[in-house]
């Protein structure tokens, strides 16, 4: 209580510094902050997708040449059916025509609704199995999921989002057992009504699922199509059981069916493997790689992940904490005679340390509190310009919706405090330790 009361009264004595420190912390955090919250809600659990943890993506069917040639597709509900559905490693799957886990939404999935005549509403639309909903844990506002009973018999039904609702039926309108038609002809019935989630979750936004039994089977004949398959593991042990299981399914595939699979290419002669299982890992990982490579076919080490993520950590907090040292270290020169004088009277360098570092921490923690501040409002009132720089723009034509646990979630208070304790850290310690360690005829000396 005694160095907080010290550091209050620094404050009155020194504003402009007080005040400079302040806004460099201020600025620091609030830049630390929004990219904190644009990487919890591309890994952390959030809805609808709260089982990222588990969850594991595969994005197509790839075929490698020894001359390195690289080629790559989707993959048909036969592939599905055949090599997924079944397998005793993994807990769900579905297709999706969504580009699962690599945070962009395909132009494929855009659709028009027919609302009446020469009346259409641009949609997003997806073809799952009944699973989707098991992997992605979608609140129901009336109604209930299709089942794998209405996907095996191929039943003209669908979900739609409480959105897509209101613009087609109306606000406070119940749509299930309304009919949705498609451009296209498609007439489904609504069987279910989910609430809307946010632009930025692309590999769970949409507005219209249906059965993907009703789409594409024309391609059952090849296991190359439109879909990625997303599915959920229960452990790392079953995620590498099943990598093994498609490695086999591979090899075997291409040596009694090559013909069932994608042709590219690559030259006369060009001896080719058939993988299933590049780049496959949980969410957070994934997102990671996939948002650093180059091309769909590089694979992203975790050196370089590091190396990447270090050096945004330097610019955003370590860049600040060195100018912000400057400023203590100034300071810290002009109090060398206090300081001496203290020590003279008996006054130990623990103690004195303590006072500076709490000193800088009241100061730090305010301009913390102001940067988190600044980087909520930023999010909130700016979300359109800032967070189309981070995710994909062809979703965010209107302001995306930030849920409330993109920006309060504890982890988030957590990953603030800690940023403010190391900025503290690196701009208070080093100069007062430093200062510290002048015998104190040299610090009686000093010009103040």
């Amino acid at each position: 209580m005694r160095y907080f009361k010290q550091a209050l009264a620094m404050m009155r004595e020194e504003r402009l510094f007080s005040a400079i420190y302040i806004v460099g912390t201020a600025l620091a955090i609030a830049f630390t902050m929004v990219m904190a919250v644009v990487y919890y809600i591309k890994l952390a659990p959030i809805y609808p997708e709260s089982n990222r943890a588990r969850t594991v993506y595969f994005e197509g069917i790839c075929i490698e040449a020894d001359n390195g040639g690289v080629g790559q597709t989707g993959f048909s509900a036969k592939a599905f059916e055949d090599w997924f559905q079944k397998s005793p490693n993994i807990e769900y799957c579905s297709p999706t025509l969504l580009a699962a886990g690599t945070g962009k939404t395909l132009g494929r999935c855009h659709t028009f609704v027919v609302r009446g005549k020469d009346d259409y509403v641009d949609a997003i639309r997806n073809e799952t199995s009944a699973d989707f909903f098991k992997i992605y844990a979608y609140d129901f506002v009336s109604g209930r999921p299709f089942t794998q009973k209405e996907v095996e018999g191929e039943e003209a039904v669908c979900v739609i989002s409480d959105g897509l609702s209101e613009r087609l039926f109306g606000k406070g309108v119940d749509a299930v057992g309304k009919t949705v038609e498609l451009a296209g002809s498609w007439n489904l019935r609504v069987v279910g009504v989910m609430r809307s989630g946010s632009q930025l979750t692309p590999d769970s936004y949409v507005d219209v699922i249906a059965p993907y039994t009703l789409f594409g089977l024309q391609m059952n004949v090849r296991y190359q199509g439109l879909y990625s398959i997303v599915a959920t593991v229960s452990d790392d042990a079953h995620l590498q059981a099943l990598k093994q299981e498609l490695d086999d399914i591979a090899a075997r595939t291409q040596q009694s069916h090559p013909e069932q699979l994608p042709m590219f290419g690559f030259g006369e002669g060009v001896k080719t493997k058939c993988v299933l299982t590049k780049g496959v890992e949980t969410h957070p990982m994934h997102v990671l790689r996939t948002e650093n490579r180059d091309s769909v076919f590089k694979v992203v080490t975790v050196w370089q992940l590091v190396k990447h993520y270090v050096g945004i950590l330097f610019v955003l907090l370590f860049v600040p904490a060195l100018n912000l040292c400057a400023i203590v270290a100034g300071r810290m020169e002009r109090r060398s005679a206090e300081m001496a004088v203290r020590k003279t009277f008996g006054a130990r360098r623990t103690t004195l340390l303590n006072q500076v570092v709490v000193e800088n921490l009241v100061l730090t923690t305010i301009g913390g509190i102001i940067g988190l501040v600044l980087s909520w409002l930023a999010i909130y009132g700016l979300r359109r310009e800032i967070l189309g720089m981070f995710f994909d723009n062809s979703t965010l034509n209107t302001a995306p919706i930030v849920e409330g646990e993109m920006l309060f979630a504890p982890t988030l208070f957590i990953g603030a405090f800690v940023a403010i304790l190391v900025l503290n850290m690196l701009a208070a310690v080093v100069p007062a330790w430093w200062n510290l360690r002048k015998p104190i005829v040299e610090s009686m000396m000093e010009k103040r």
